[in-house]
């Protein structure tokens, strides 16, 4: 959903959709910039009007719950009970996106994966633990490389 006329709201801002006959709804804006926003609507767009529909940033992001009481329960994806017992008590309430990473708490790499293609090992050095940029598509084999070369190249050059 593109909501126009925003003046403010954040990255991952929760919001409340409020449809035409009451229902409300939640959703997280995905992008902001130029009056709009971009809502990622969780619990459908049916029954969205254009006229009608009405939009609430809540400034906060989406948090859980978190106590001991979570134990042996079970929750729909927006982390409301889906067993008929009521809310659980928290003791804390945690971001479900998760803490940001330190980068300088993270092990340093140092373990080489030597590929055998001088290209590869030269210019786009691959270390375990990081993501390697080598991709493949669908019914392609992940793990052959092949390589195409010139016509004036010749194989006993390459051994």
């Amino acid at each position: 959903m593109i909501i126009d006329g925003v003046t403010r709201a954040s990255f991952d801002e929760l919001v409340e959709i409020e449809t035409n006959d009451g229902e409300r709804r939640l959703g997280k804006v995905l992008e902001v910039g130029n009056g709009k926003a971009v809502v990622q609507v969780f619990e459908g767009t049916t029954g969205l009007a254009i006229t009608g529909t009405r939009v609430k940033f809540l400034g906060k992001t989406m948090v859980m719950p978190v106590s001991q009481e979570l134990l042996g329960r079970v929750f729909d994806g927006l982390g409301r009970p889906n067993d008929g017992l009521p809310d659980p008590v928290a003791d804390k309430f945690l971001d479900v996106n998760g803490e940001p990473m330190n980068p300088q708490s993270r092990e340093y790499p140092t373990s080489f994966i030597q590929t055998g293609v001088s290209v590869i090992d030269g210019m786009l050095t691959l270390v375990r633990g990081q993501k390697l940029p080598i991709f493949s598509g669908s019914g392609m084999p992940h793990n052959i490389l092949h390589v195409k070369l010139p016509s004036w190249v010749q194989m006993k050059t390459l051994l």
